[in-house]
């Protein structure tokens, strides 16, 4: 079994996120893509990760008007990075035509700002943006607000584990962990792509050469020729630097969970407050997310702390890992209960 399960997106909360017209940045270019409808006739796009651009891009060469790219790295980040990020030319080039493109439209981006709060009554009508300092405290006279419509945001993306934790493979920060034949300490289990660690399509396609080959030499009953797949080592072993790279550039702001009031939702699903998670972890004593989980029940709703368990774990300085659920998607008792019955032998 070779699981390639892909990723989601990680989303930070902040005031005003639940507003209608707030939605992720891959949902916009889903939206897009999918259904060629823009979220909004003026978008602000903002976060962290080089998914914003192509985002942004998207939606200006739609005929959205794009009010702000909003990027919270800066360019000392990359610059930092740089001998890692030079080892991949192609992608850098790819980053500069999305610029380039954005240009175009007159949408310049700006960095090292993130979102403060979004504004709205029934719907999103403004977002407040602002500049954090190193401390994390925003800087004095940076904040600003940008009318908009609809607001694209994320701050990059988590590995799906679902799967491979419902069969007991050992995970590695958030990420399945595998070996140099993409194997996973499950015998028969292989995994690659996002579900490893997020790293782009490239990667993906390197990984899953490696497990494809590795799989069909096993299924074979030989043992696999680490040569049959040496090109694609090569590049996941050049891939996965880069990745590293943009993981340390595009790393969510300093300190912004102290940044958020008590009143802000954390969990959507059963709605608790930031304020209710602190007392958890504060009053209550408790020391990691599932504590905070049976105390509060964020992330006991519908999406079992995929959009939340990060939020939550900001907020107790616990380390973010995957929980474990029983199901790798809520399934309706109605699609159950509508399954054939089983035939007699």
């Amino acid at each position: 079994m070779l699981l390639a399960t892909g990723g989601y997106e990680r989303v930070l909360p902040f005031p005003g996120w639940t507003l209608p017209g707030v939605v992720t940045a891959g949902g916009a270019q889903a939206m897009l893509k999918g259904q060629l409808v823009p979220p909004g006739r003026t978008v602000v796009v903002a976060g962290t990760g080089p998914l914003l651009l192509p985002v942004a891009a998207g939606l200006a060469e739609a005929g959205v008007r794009v009010a702000a790219l909003v990027e919270s790295a800066g360019p000392r980040a990359l610059l930092r990075r740089a001998p890692a990020l030079a080892g991949q030319p192609g992608k850098l080039a790819e980053g500069a035509g999305y610029a380039a493109r954005l240009l175009r439209h007159g949408v310049r981006p700006l960095v090292r700002h993130t979102v403060v709060e979004a504004h709205g009554a029934d719907r999103l009508e403004a977002v407040t943006v602002a500049a954090p300092g190193r401390d994390g405290r925003l800087v004095p006279g940076t904040t600003r607000r940008i009318p908009c419509d609809a607001l694209a945001v994320g701050h990059g993306l988590l590995p799906h584990t679902d799967l491979a934790d419902a069969l007991g493979c050992t995970l590695s920060g958030t990420g399945v962990r595998v070996d140099t034949e993409q194997r996973t300490d499950v015998p028969g289990v292989w995994a690659a792509g996002e579900a490893t660690g997020i790293g782009g399509a490239d990667l993906a396609l390197a990984e899953g050469h490696v497990a494809g080959r590795s799989i069909a030499a096993r299924l074979h009953g030989t043992a696999p020729d680490p040569h049959a797949w040496a090109a694609a080592a090569r590049a996941r072993t050049r891939l996965r630097a880069f990745a590293a790279a943009l993981d340390a550039v595009y790393a969510p702001p300093v300190d912004w969970a102290d940044r958020l009031p008590d009143d802000t939702t954390v969990c959507r699903c059963e709605e608790v407050s930031a304020g209710q998670v602190r007392a958890a972890a504060g009053d209550l004593g408790a020391g990691d997310a599932r504590t905070v989980k049976l105390l509060t029940r964020a992330g006991m709703g519908w999406c079992q702390g995929r959009m939340c368990g990060p939020a939550v774990a900001g907020l107790t300085g616990c380390p973010f890992t995957p929980g474990r659920r029983p199901f790798a998607r809520p399934v309706p008792l109605g699609v159950l209960a509508a399954l054939p019955e089983p035939q007699p032998d």
